[in-house]
């Protein structure tokens, strides 16, 4: 193994490429969708399954071989004899890295879907060094839910914003769920059990 091309890997990586091939596949097979070259090098790479290089190669070469397609909007999607091998051959990689890559393109693919469907602006708050942060959800008018919040930093502002984004009909739910009274509230439950 070449040091230089190990960086990123974590313990358990893959270094050949027909095993990276074989989890690109696998990936796609479990995202249910086409993914951007992009994502599909963020979720392995990101994910210390296998180096930048190796894995950008395995790509190639998979479009290549009629394995894997490269579509107009930069999708990558498997032919039908790149899901059959991906398919069958897939018990040879470690059951550990085949979960972990689905679940982490599953999280990304509805990461994505949050970010085209729901809206955040962050503006700097006249007046103060404060940030005001909109989170919007839904795109149809009237949205769903629309608030502003004041925050006093920009790292606030980033951090309500990606925990916005992890979950936008969560907050809804739960919004709607305490103003129309289906949730207690924490004051009322410890007064109940302090009078009872």
């Amino acid at each position: 193994m070449n040091q230089g091309f190990d960086a990123g890997v974590e313990p358990g990586g893959l270094y050949s490429s027909h095993e990276i091939k074989l989890l690109i596949g696998y990936l796609l097979i479990g995202a249910g969708e086409p993914m951007p070259r992009g994502d599909v090098l963020d979720v392995i790479c990101g994910g210390g399954m296998a180096n930048f290089f190796d894995t950008s190669a395995a790509i190639d070469e998979l479009i290549q071989l009629d394995n894997l397609i490269e579509q107009d909007d930069g999708t990558l999607l498997l032919t039908e004899t790149g899901s059959q091998a991906a398919s069958l051959l897939a018990d040879r990689l470690p059951y550990t890295l085949r979960e972990r890559s689905v679940a982490a393109a599953l999280r990304l693919l509805s990461r994505r879907r949050h970010e085209r469907d729901n809206d955040v602006t962050i503006v700097p708050a006249e007046g103060t060094n404060g940030f005001v942060v909109t989170c919007t959800v839904g795109k149809e008018q009237p949205p769903l839910l629309s608030f502003s919040l004041l925050v006093a930093d920009e790292y606030q502002a980033d951090m309500v914003r990606e925990n916005f984004l992890r979950d936008p009909l969560l907050l809804y739910q739960s919004t709607l769920s305490v103003l129309t009274g289906g949730v207690q509230s924490a004051t009322a439950d410890r007064l109940v059990l302090e009078l009872g």
